[in-house]
């Protein structure tokens, strides 16, 4: 229950560093949390998180409550999904579950702006979304030391 607490914290500070530092197109940091949190958690908690951290991050946008809860859980899924399905856990792979989480959250975010708030995304720019993604999977690179999921140790009898 101490990780948990923990990495609620870290959603604070990375939602503090997102809006402090980066101006603009941003890396998404909460989603990379949740990601390496459902990664090493059981799915139940890790929806759980993903659910409270997507609350916080549409609490701080001061816009409409859900897109980010919905897409953030889903990443949550996804995450533990994948990793159960696999038998090793390497850089690779996580940057590419990044890279594609990150591009399905942009995704789900921007129906959800557009279905519920009739904020049109028809003329926007990729170009902004491409840089979310590139940002995201390099500051996910950057963070891969800190929270790479530990070796389980095996006995052999």
């Amino acid at each position: 229950m101490k990780t948990f607490f923990m990495y609620i914290a870290l959603v604070y500070v990375a939602l503090a560093i997102q809006g402090m530092i980066f101006h603009g197109t941003k890396p998404d940091l909460v989603l990379i949390l949740v990601c390496f949190f459902s990664v090493r958690h059981e799915q139940g908690r890790g929806m759980l998180f993903g659910a409270l951290a997507g609350l916080l991050t549409d609490i701080s946008s001061g816009f409409i409550l859900g897109p980010n809860v919905f897409s953030k859980t889903m990443a949550a899924f996804l995450s533990r999904t994948i990793r159960e399905n696999l038998f090793q856990w390497n850089i690779i792979i996580s940057t590419f579950l990044i890279a594609s989480l990150s591009i399905i959250d942009i995704a789900i975010v921007h129906v959800c702006y557009e279905a519920f708030s009739k904020m049109s995304f028809v003329n926007r720019s990729w170009g902004v979304s491409v840089a979310t993604v590139a940002y995201t999977i390099a500051a996910s690179l950057m963070l891969y030391p800190l929270f790479h999921p530990r070796k389980e140790k095996t006995m052999w009898y």
